[in-house]
């Protein structure tokens, strides 16, 4: 590249590119360093800078990993590989007929930790061909429209108006054979409302065995899935402001992720508590809009909650200080 041309060029920090693809800062990393996905220049003072062809490939990487797509095997494609690999799932035709002719159920996966934890992985995979695994909801619904896969997975904090409307347009759009729903929080009527012939709720935590088995069984009839109902006996109100989250619910599924120097794996643990506690939290939101009658016991359970979380987000917080996490880097 000539000198003229290369000063002419307009280069991104990592953070600028972390904000236009939607790729976390540490993931940036190890897609660099692991999987040698791009070749980031450098300044002088030795900080990566990246040229707009380097962001066009990492959108087009983000995009099929979103789709299920092993970042380990498609790093390395060259420009034309990895167009004929978009082209697959850019033209309906192409990608219908690529999840045919595999013979295997199409599995379309939507969720802030589930598909982190399914990119990881290699077993119970060949018995499925993974059509979406990610986080973007928009893409998903886009997604699934098109290829209509047989099995949908669904992850979700809380069950509430939204997605009870939500399941029922992709079982309308989709005819997928089976919607599997995982959630941490949600009223026994709204469980009833949500369960029938093609959809099933999983509490989570559940394992990823749990889930590969429940999918191998897509042909199978449900059960009938009793949930059993929150019953709380304190009913003293307070007012309060909630203490502003410090993590977002992406940065909790990378952190949860990332690996650990400390043997009894207090990271991990710290971040489950702290997802668990939020997602309590939002669900008590939830409550104080849908039962007015009980509306001050749900904003005292949203008060003891919410700051029970901060508690526990600050702990969280100095764990990664001492693990070395610059946790601005992960947002």
């Amino acid at each position: 590249m000539s000198s003229s041309r290369k000063e002419n060029m307009s280069y991104y920090s990592i953070g600028a590119v972390s904000r236009l693809t939607g790729i976390t800062v540490h993931t940036l990393r190890v897609w660099e360093q692991r999987y040698s996905a791009i070749e980031a220049e450098r300044t002088v003072s030795g900080r990566r800078k990246y040229t707009s062809h380097n962001v066009d490939r990492l959108m087009s990487l983000k995009f099929l990993v979103d789709r299920g797509c092993q970042i380990s095997s498609i790093a390395t494609l060259s420009e034309n590989e990895l167009k004929k690999h978009l082209s697959q799932y850019n033209d309906k035709k192409s990608m219908s007929s690529l999840v045919k002719n595999k013979g295997k159920p199409s599995v379309a996966i939507y969720g802030e930790y589930l598909p982190i934890k399914i990119k990881k992985i290699n077993n119970n995979l060949n018995d499925f061909t993974i059509v979406f695994c990610g986080a973007d909801l928009d893409s998903f619904k886009a997604d699934a429209s098109r290829i209509k896969p047989d099995i949908i997975i669904l992850e979700f904090p809380v069950i509430d108006e939204h997605i009870l409307r939500l399941v029922k347009e992709l079982h309308r759009v989709t005819k997928s054979r089976r919607i599997i729903v995982i959630y941490s929080f949600a009223r026994s009527v709204d469980i009833k409302r949500i369960n029938d012939d093609i959809t099933r709720t999983m509490k989570a935590p559940v394992t990823l065995e749990e889930i590969f088995n429940t999918i191998s069984l897509v042909d199978s009839p449900i059960s009938n899935n009793n949930e059993t109902k929150i019953e709380v006996k304190s009913k003293q109100p307070i007012e309060f402001t909630a203490p502003a989250k410090r993590f977002s619910r992406k940065t909790l599924a990378v952190l949860g992720d990332v690996s650990s120097s400390i043997a009894c794996e207090c990271p991990q643990h710290l971040t489950e508590l702290v997802t668990g506690l939020s997602n309590f939290e939002d669900y008590s939101a939830e409550c104080v809009s849908q039962s007015p009658k009980d509306a001050e016991l749900h904003t005292y359970l949203q008060s003891v909650t919410a700051n029970c979380r901060a508690s526990m987000e600050e702990a969280l917080e100095k764990v990664a200080i001492a693990e070395g996490i610059n946790l601005d880097e992960l947002i």
